[in-house]
């Protein structure tokens, strides 16, 4: 009889071979350009950050974060996102996700406070993974003309992914976030923010 015993040693067996495979794996060409992470320990948690400047003013990047229902247009591995509540400061957002180094595609809630236009930070509520937390913060440079990004993610897979696997995909497909978000913020051209165009500053 396949007991539940048996089901999962199965499944950790499972995931340390996808993780063995991973690690051994060669990193992208693009996951080692531009942006470098780093890990932070915070709240007892241990974060990847990574930072960017880009050529934009805080509350033009800020549009582009917050434009929530529109977020799968901007940035390939958010296959959804969706403004389930809306109470001012503080949002219900579902995301679909399929990240680069993982098998499928994660469906999870989070709750996002906002600091317009200067913070804002998330925690799961529901779905995948056991905890989902982290923060973007829009620092004004030279004037205001510049903004320094700072992107952080916790992720806990629990028992079913290795946060070595994890936290490696981190380290691969941040960066690669804020390439997105960068070329966006400083484009010259009209991107459609909250379902109005939007003109960017010349």
């Amino acid at each position: 009889m396949f007991t539940i015993k048996r089901a999962r040693a199965a499944i950790t067996l499972a995931a340390s071979v996808l993780t063995i495979a991973a690690l051994q794996a060669p990193q992208p060409v693009s996951a080692r350009s531009a942006h470098e992470c780093s890990e932070e320990l915070m709240h007892g948690k241990t974060y990847t950050v990574s930072k960017a400047t880009v050529k934009a003013p805080p509350e033009k990047v800020w549009q582009i974060l917050t434009d929530y229902d529109n977020a799968s247009r901007v940035f390939p591995q958010m296959k959804k996102c969706k403004l389930m509540q809306d109470h001012g400061h503080t949002k219900i957002v579902k995301h679909v996700i399929s990240p680069s180094g993982l098998p499928g595609s994660y469906e999870y809630t989070v709750e996002v406070k906002e600091t317009a236009p200067t913070a804002m930070e998330w925690h799961r509520v529901s779905g995948a993974f056991k905890q989902v937390d982290g923060y973007w913060k829009l620092e004004p440079l030279d004037g205001g003309r510049t903004t320094l990004v700072t992107y952080a993610s916790h992720v806990d897979g629990g028992m079913f992914i290795p946060q070595a696997l994890i936290r490696r995909q981190c380290k691969i497909d941040m960066p690669g976030v804020l390439s997105t978000l960068k070329a966006q913020s400083e484009s010259q051209t009209n991107v459609q923010i909250a379902g109005r165009p939007q003109h960017h500053n010349q």
